[in-house]
């Protein structure tokens, strides 16, 4: 399904952008980062000592190739000290978000009041040049601003962005399925906006008590977590609208790229940051088409700058130019390089995570969490191994997992997650080998 069709203005506006960037795109790039380079060296205590220490010096870095003679930044490092990444003085930040994932200590990312600014400007730009929207669209934005401590910027930043455009948002966090109806009955937005997994499963639950193309719902946009097509096609299908995917990192920018009507691979906006494919083991560059982690340095940051930030996502960049005729390059993301897993309703899990309250109990000896998705789900089926099988201990190991605030999160709260199932086996019954390698088994494809 593909109705979206560029409108004349809109394609004059692609026209022109093209034109552009053709000529000045790369130029552009190449100057915002020694910029940024430069800015980062001078003021960011970070990369002043890790620049030190790697004997680099910004004038070092004269082309887009050298970038390889400047260390990643990883993101245990914003979670170790988040502060010696400050180019200003804390007093001038006026907003930090943290990351949507589960890895012990949340991410924290602080913007400047220019910072939110240009982000904010951003997204408006992109949701005009890529989606067509306009100040006669009414927006539901379901996207939670944050769970318990942390604060997520999606909802922010796109409450903000559809508001310089003009148009009506209804930011209300997320409803039960009765109220959410309600709400879409009452309001008759144009466009819906979530995670994946959140659309997904308002959609199974409300088309058993409506006919949701009745609605008038035109755009859904997704993301904050992968998509596979039979979501996607269940999503178009039941709604009878295009559904568009878009990409974000909390550390680079939130909305950093999108897919257009062709829906071949998320345009970048190459504006605001160079993105980079690196081998993840050699750290070697990759060429366009090649699949490797993407690797991202942001321009014009002026609190927190970011310098070959390791996102972890595995992906490739698409060589061939679009045929919706925007020069910015496209991504296809293919997987993650680390042990995160996505789960619910945009959240992610690691393997330490259920390490951590499952071998908290005496009585587990070894466990394995097999994930499937049914009905638009995520069900997890927890397999331990002890020598006490018994009703008491199935329940200890229940409560420890349902109480993971994620798992927690997706059962209650998005109600993305089915409750997890727990079954107990005698020790030795799992395969040593594959459990020593891995503790996850995955069936649910979300990369296809």
């Amino acid at each position: 399904m593909s109705k979206e069709k560029p409108t004349i203005s809109r394609g004059i506006a692609r026209v022109v952008f093209s034109k552009f960037a053709k000529k000045y795109l790369r130029q552009y790039g190449w100057f915002k980062l020694k910029k940024s380079i430069r800015y980062a060296y001078d003021t960011s205590p970070f990369y002043h000592k890790l620049f030190k220490k790697y004997h680099v010096k910004p004038s070092d870095i004269k082309s887009f190739k050298d970038m390889n003679k400047i260390p990643f930044t990883n993101p245990e490092d914003l979670q170790d000290d988040p502060k010696s990444f400050f180019s200003v003085s804390e007093n001038k930040f006026v907003k930090v978000f943290t990351t949507a994932g589960t890895t012990g200590k949340p991410k924290k990312v602080y913007f400047t009041k220019k910072d939110l600014n240009r982000l904010v400007s951003s997204a408006e730009t992109g949701m005009q040049l890529m989606y067509n929207i306009t100040h006669r669209d009414i927006i539901r934005i379901s996207f939670d601003e944050g769970y318990g401590m942390e604060v997520w910027g999606n909802r922010y930043c796109l409450d903000r962005a559809f508001g310089r455009i003009g148009a009506m948002t209804i930011s209300m966090g997320k409803l039960a399925v009765e109220d959410e109806l309600k709400i879409l009955r009452e309001y008759k937005p144009t466009i819906l906006t979530d995670t994946s997994s959140r659309i997904n499963y308002l959609t199974n639950e409300m088309k058993k008590i409506y006919n949701l193309e009745t609605l008038g719902i035109n755009k859904i946009l997704i993301g904050a977590e992968p998509t596979p097509n039979a979501m996607r096609k269940n999503i178009e299908n039941t709604w009878n609208a295009d559904a568009f995917i878009g990409y974000g990192l909390t550390e680079i920018g939130l909305l950093s790229g999108g897919e257009c009507e062709k829906k071949q691979g998320m345009h970048l906006s190459e504006m605001d940051f160079l993105t980079e494919v690196v081998d993840p083991k050699t750290g070697e560059q990759v060429e366009d088409g090649e699949i490797g982690e993407l690797i991202f340095t942001t321009y014009d940051r002026e609190g927190m700058p970011l310098i070959r930030y390791r996102s972890h996502d595995l992906g490739k960049i698409i060589p061939e130019m679009c045929s919706c005729g925007l020069p910015l390059k496209r991504i296809e993301i293919k997987g993650r390089t680390d042990d995160m897993i996505p789960i619910g309703s945009g959240d992610n899990l690691y393997s330490r995570n259920f390490d951590d309250v499952l071998f908290g109990i005496s009585e587990v000896a070894d466990y394995q969490i097999i994930f499937d998705r049914k009905d638009g789900k995520d069900h997890l089926t927890v397999v331990v191994e002890t020598e006490l099988i018994k009703e008491t201990i199935r329940k200890k190991i229940f409560d420890a997992v349902i109480n993971i605030p994620r798992i927690k999160n997706g059962v209650f709260v998005s109600k993305t997650i089915e409750k997890p199932k727990v079954e107990l086996v005698k020790q030795n019954t799992l395969n040593r080998k594959s459990i020593k390698a891995k503790r996850i088994v995955d069936n649910r494809n979300l990369y296809d």
